[in-house]
């Protein structure tokens, strides 16, 4: 009779070691599905912001910028789409714009405060610098 019990438990305790074996097989597939996930991402991110840089440089500041939405309409939490977005705007003069984009880069990613500052700063100016001038009243 204690041969049976132990053999009971023997079998309970593999058992358990099989449940535990399953389970950590599937966490482990989880894990190798999202970083599979995170890599494509990562390499559209990488093909996007090339492909958006491109653009922006050859002047063609409309396609980047439409480009730029969609992709960060896809992808909201890409700093990279918000900094396409922000050069796009700054590029076709829409300052107001591009410093409402880079507002929203500071939410997604705080850490991008120091470039932002830098690019806030620079657009401050450019405000400064195209704002008309008062006219001086006419003493004739």
């Amino acid at each position: 009779m204690s041969q049976l019990t132990t053999i009971k438990w023997l079998l309970a305790a593999i058992a358990v070691c099989a449940f535990g074996v399953v389970a950590i097989f599937f966490v482990l597939a989880a894990n190798m599905i999202s970083v599979g996930r995170e890599s494509r991402l990562g390499n559209l991110s990488q093909y996007k912001s090339a492909e958006l840089e491109d653009m922006l440089a050859a002047g063609e500041s409309k396609t980047a910028k439409l480009t730029a939405m969609d992709w960060l309409s896809s992808q909201p939490r890409r700093p990279e789409a918000h900094w396409a977005l922000a050069k796009a705007h700054y590029q076709l003069g829409e300052l107001s714009e591009a410093k409402q984009v880079l507002r929203g880069l500071l939410k997604v990613a705080p850490e991008e405060h120091y470039r932002v500052d830098a690019w806030l700063e620079l657009l401050e100016n450019e405000f400064s610098e195209n704002r008309p001038k008062p006219v001086a009243p006419d003493h004739r």
